[in-house]
């Protein structure tokens, strides 16, 4: 009976594939009658690992297959995969790859066979950056008038079944115009590897492992978005409750570690240490955090280090609108240049999807930061005079999804700076916009 099966679903095949391609009644598109696909299953049926798709076990030689009907074989081939040689193993990995959307649909788990296929997923983006903001103090010259092009791509690698391997490579061109100089960044043309890190995930722990991107969710990143070299682990018991663990190095771009040699004085790496609390329930969040920050030696305060508390709650009041309250508070200058706390309070409506063409969302925040406080803060907004993050005032966002995967955003400030040494306190203002192309 089964060579029988057998004999008649290749004899089905052959004359199906001499024939031209006929609509079927699903969702699911034809699979053309030349395909290399109805080869494929011949030879498996051939070799014993397909035996029909209908309840029956028959093959209904008249009827000419659709792609979901294939999916159906292709199922029950790799049901049987471990019995096959490594020739026909390969014929069913291919296959799987080829119809993994209509198995999905079934319900079929081909993850194993998609690392045979491709282990390694790439995504990126396009992107291009115009920012401008314009000091007071600087007599009305306009500062930080960039353009940045940017191509990033985001490997990610499946090791086994607990762990991931995930990378960010940047390719930048940033041309900047300072007043009557015209300057390129050093660093142009050049691939910058931002990330690499191994991430594993047992239970409900979850854990990175090298260079990563950290973002301090207790308070909705007032105090710290940057990258980390080291470890971190996240712990959720439950829905409601959270707990992360971050230790390693950061840089210091924004010239709050530095060390001094002969030839000046230059920015370097430090320490950073910091542990989180969270809490979700329904419409309400919260969270509670501190962090360590040290290096060989720290711009003027009174301490060593960096010791900084944050908090912050959210509350959405529907799917659409949204607000949320964040305070940080560290350590004080020894000059009292600038105070020991930071603020941040933002409204936000809906929000631009990738996938989504016309998606849109809006926010409207009002921020008061000081370079300890706000340490390595997520907002574009933030950098003053000296380039320490010390802006404080009004903030206008909008972001458009103008075709799926094209987004643009657009920002505007508008206050003073903190800074009351060399600013005294005087205006600025600035755009930032920003358009991305993802892939």
């Amino acid at each position: 009976m089964k060579k029988l099966l057998v004999t008649s679903l290749t004899t089905a095949l052959v004359a199906g594939a001499a024939s031209t391609t006929f609509a079927a009644a699903n969702p699911f598109a034809d699979v053309p009658a030349d395909h290399w696909a109805y080869d494929a299953v011949a030879q498996l049926a051939q070799d014993g690992l397909v035996n029909g798709y209908a309840d029956d076990g028959t093959f209904k030689g008249d009827q000419h297959m659709s792609r979901y009907e294939m999916a159906q074989l292709v199922a029950k081939a790799m049901a049987k995969s471990d019995a096959a040689d490594n020739n026909n193993k390969a014929l069913i990995d291919k296959l799987a790859a080829e119809f993994s959307d209509e198995l999905s649909g079934l319900g079929v788990r081909i993850a194993n066979l998609e690392e045979k296929v491709d282990n390694v997923k790439w995504t990126g983006l396009i992107r291009y950056d115009w920012n401008n903001a314009n000091f007071a103090v600087q007599k009305g010259h306009r500062e930080n008038n960039e353009n940045q092009l940017k191509l990033r791509f985001t490997p990610s690698v499946t090791i086994n079944n607990n762990w991931t391997g995930h990378a960010e490579i940047d390719y930048n061109y940033d041309y900047s115009k300072g007043g009557d100089d015209t300057t390129v960044n050093k660093n142009d043309g050049k691939a910058d590897v931002g990330k690499i890190y191994a991430e594993g995930k047992y239970g409900k722990a979850a854990i990175k492992l090298g260079r990563f991107g950290s973002f301090s969710d207790a308070s909705h990143g007032l105090f710290f978005d940057d990258k980390v070299t080291g470890a971190e682990m996240v712990y959720a018991p439950d829905k409601r409750w959270s707990f992360k663990a971050t230790g390693g190095r950061v840089d210091a771009k924004n010239r709050l570690f530095y060390t001094t040699t002969t030839s000046g004085t230059k920015g370097t790496s430090g320490s950073y240490a910091a542990v989180e609390a969270g809490y979700k329930n329904g419409k309400f969040e919260a969270g509670l955090g501190y962090h360590i920050a040290g290096g060989n030696k720290t711009i003027i305060t009174d301490h060593g280090d960096y010791k900084v508390w944050d908090a912050g709650i959210g509350y959405a009041f529907d799917k659409n609108l949204k607000a949320t309250a964040d305070y940080s508070y560290g350590n004080s200058w020894v000059d009292h240049a600038f105070s020991r706390g930071a603020y941040s309070i933002q409204m936000n409506y809906k929000g631009a999807d990738a996938a989504h063409k016309g998606s849109w969302g809006a926010y409207v925040a009002y921020r008061n930061l000081t370079p300890i406080a706000a340490f390595q803060a997520t907002y574009d907004h933030k950098a003053g005079t000296t380039g320490l993050n010390s802006l404080k005032g009004w903030e206008l966002g909008v972001d458009y999804t103008w075709t799926k995967n094209i987004v643009s955003s657009f920002k505007y400030f508008n206050g003073k700076d903190n800074d009351k040494l060399y600013a005294k306190n005087s205006k600025v203002s600035g755009v930032w916009s920003r358009l991305d192309f993802i892939f």
